[in-house]
């Protein structure tokens, strides 16, 4: 089935299974079958929408709404509902089911739940069990970590985004199991690396890519096991540390673009993927029949899942960890999902729709804050199971009369703009081609872009403690950041000068490195067999099959 996608109009595919998936996870209630109509946006557009009501790094100050107490929090001072800490939307001291009302069917249903999101509480920062971590959302089983959305079990870690079982990294974009690394995504088990990308089981190597095993390497890329390599020709080990010295002189851009033209050199291989199974996509480990799946481990009978782990016969599923099966259109959730859909960051809540931060609330539809086991409440209002199924039925044959039915919350709700959201990450617009759509725009606020006259030193082995008491002007957009603590002792712990570029612009270079999220067709340029890559069909470089990239490069 060809359709064409009502936000941007473009065409784009239903396939058979698709359908047999919407047809799987339709609700059964009472014995008759609501059927799931087929998405009216193509997978980039729901992807995009999921996104929009995701804040993860810009942060406010304001003072919780319940306790009073001064805190760090996602939501700004001016919002229209309440916002509580950590501490006090897990508290007693007040029941989100106070707020429930009853559902109106003179009224849309997207319409009565915005009115719902606008006076239930809202938990200023997605905390889970974190020490001296309060500069960040999205994380859990962390301590003294830093501006790291979406991680886990970090330790002393600072803008590192995605990431987890990690200590000391600073600057890096979704890397595991790995100590001590700087500026580097996309890597696992490493230790003392700095821009290394795609890599595993590495230690002591600078700018690398794709590259497994290697230790003491330089400016490498698609190699194996390989100790003391500079731009992938071997030597000796004491020609290498005279070498490598040489190069630490000069400037750390101009080694970076020297980097980036070595590695375009070096055959690439179609897809990134690691002991999958008849899967589509990049970054992908431990995945079996996954399609067009992206940064996501241990997936299974999945489809356009991104930033993922351990998904089971699911779609349109992004940001969601730990025991999801059977869901669909979900964002930003955990654990303990089963048959749910269009729910964002939601926990234990199985058999629930359209729920907004809610946590341990089953069989549960149109619900906001939940915060404790519930059951069978909509729009926040408790019902018996029996009167909970009559009117659930009601309200879906009304959605779907409506067109509602079968979508995810409209972009219109979203409590944040379109800039301040992972959304302009993925898929990064223009003011001009926000608000032509309709959507919020935050404008930049000119004080934090004021020319600043201090200088980051160049040399980390020059750089005092009195850098903590600067404010400093990024190199490539002009944004006023600080250097903290944290920051400058992993920079000492590495020998690794500090960043002249504030961190969005840090992790905008990093993204860089990193593919599209898009498959292409593509014939190798080995043995010229047809094949998907995440390649771009202008990328100018090599890519390879799997079988020809094993035996050239490896």
């Amino acid at each position: 089935m060809k359709k064409n996608c009502k936000q941007c109009e473009k065409e784009f595919e239903i396939t058979d299974e698709d359908l047999k998936f919407y047809d799987k996870v339709s609700d059964v209630i009472k014995g008759k079958k609501y059927s799931l109509p087929s998405p009216t946006h193509c997978p980039d557009c729901r992807l995009m929408r999921r996104l929009l009501f995701r804040n993860e790094k810009n942060l406010y100050k304001r003072k919780c709404d319940l306790c009073g107490k001064s805190g760090i929090f996602v939501f700004p001072e001016n919002s229209k509902f309440p916002v509580y800490c950590v501490d006090c939307f897990w508290s007693d001291k007040w029941d989100p089911l106070k707020y429930g009302r009853d559902y109106d069917f003179s009224r849309s249903f997207f319409e009565q739940f915005k009115n719902l999101m606008n006076v239930v509480p809202k938990m200023g920062l997605y905390h889970l069990s974190n020490e001296n971590s309060e500069f960040n959302s999205f994380i859990a089983y962390s301590k003294n970590t830093y501006m790291s959305p979406g991680s886990h079990f970090l330790q002393d870690c600072v803008y590192s985004r995605k990431s987890h079982y990690s200590k000391d990294c600073l600057n890096c974009l979704s890397v595991g199991d790995s100590e001590l690394m700087e500026g580097s995504s996309n890597s696992s088990h490493c230790y003392d690396c700095k821009s290394v990308f795609n890599c595993s089981n590495c230690s002591d190597c600078f700018y690398m890519a794709d590259s497994i095993g290697c230790s003491n390497c330089f400016m490498c890329s698609g190699l194996n096991k390989k100790s003391f390599c500079i731009k992938n020709k071997q030597y000796s080990k004491e020609e290498y540390e005279k070498l490598v010295e040489e190069e630490s002189q000069t400037d750390v851009e101009k080694i970076m673009n020297e980097f980036i033209e070595f590695n375009k050199t070096i055959p690439k291989k179609y897809q990134n993927q690691m002991n999958c199974e008849n899967s589509l996509g990049d970054f992908i480990q431990n995945c079996k029949n996954a399609e067009m799946c992206f940064d996501s481990f241990n997936v299974q009978d999945a489809k356009y899942v991104v930033e993922c782990e351990d998904v089971k016969d699911s779609m349109d599923v992004n940001m969601h960890d730990k025991n999801i099966q059977l869901c669909y259109e979900m964002s930003c959730g955990g654990d303990g999902n089963y048959m749910s859909k269009f729910n964002f960051c939601s926990c234990v809540s199985p058999e629930s729709s359209y729920l907004f931060a809610c946590f341990y609330a089953s069989e549960c539809f149109g619900c906001d804050g939940i915060n404790s086991k519930t059951k069978n409440c909509i729009l926040n209002k408790q019902y018996s199971k029996d009167e909970y199924e009559v009117m659930k039925g009601k309200i879906i044959e009304q959605m779907i009369k409506n067109g509602e039915y079968g979508e995810f919350f409209p972009i219109s709700i979203s409590p944040f703009a379109y800039n301040e959201t992972v959304a302009n990450d993925y898929f990064p617009m223009t003011k001009e081609e926000v608000l032509k759509r309709g959507w919020k725009w935050k404008d930049r606020d000119l004080k934090e872009f004021l020319k600043s006259e201090f200088v980051v030193p160049s040399k980390i082995e020059d750089t005092k403690d009195e850098v903590l008491n600067y404010v400093f002007s990024c190199n490539e957009c002009g944004k006023n950041y600080k250097i903290v603590s944290l920051e400058l002792d992993i920079s000492r712990k590495m020998k690794s000068s500090l960043s002249k570029k504030c961190p969005d612009c840090r992790q905008k270079n990093l993204m860089k490195f990193k593919n599209s999220k898009k498959l292409f067709d593509r014939n190798c340029d080995n043995c010229d067999v047809t094949m998907k890559t995440t390649y771009l069909p202008e990328y100018a470089g090599k890519v390879y099959c799997e079988k020809c990239y094993l035996k050239q490069v490896y």
